[in-house]
């Protein structure tokens, strides 16, 4: 059985939203509406490249910050950082190591937001939605 990923739910939310069928969204992409469906459903490990989903950004007109979030989750789908984040990682020692102790010690999200919030004084992560979202 499949499981819906966190971009999958996102996608059906936004779709669901701006009242389009996945026919009509797929149509934008040229792709089929099982393509959609699978995305949905979880049942594609392929997520839309960049192209499609500046695509699919404007059609399901998502704000700034959604759009952000859908591209994120895109890429997190495909296992991958977006190329901005992978080049600012793979050039920031430091936080390789910040990255290697959260993973070794079981650091929480949690504290790593309070480390966040203590370095930036707000809180300026992408809030997680309810439901399937991460």
């Amino acid at each position: 059985m499949y499981a819906p990923t966190p971009f999958g739910s996102m996608l059906k939310l936004a779709r669901e939203s701006s009242h389009l069928s996945q026919g009509e969204l797929a149509e934008e992409l040229g792709k089929t509406a099982q393509y959609i469906s699978n995305i949905e459903k979880g049942k594609n490990n392929s997520p839309p490249d960049d192209a499609d989903l500046q695509t699919l950004i404007k059609k399901l007109a998502l704000c700034p910050a959604d759009a952000e979030r859908f591209r994120l989750l895109a890429y997190a789908d495909r296992g991958m950082l977006p190329p901005e984040m992978f080049r600012y990682v793979s050039d920031s020692p430091a936080l390789i190591g910040l990255i290697t102790y959260g993973i070794s010690n079981g650091v929480s999200e949690d504290y790593w937001s309070r480390v966040l919030q203590n370095i930036t004084g707000r809180d300026v992560l992408i809030k997680k939605q309810k439901g399937n979202q991460p």
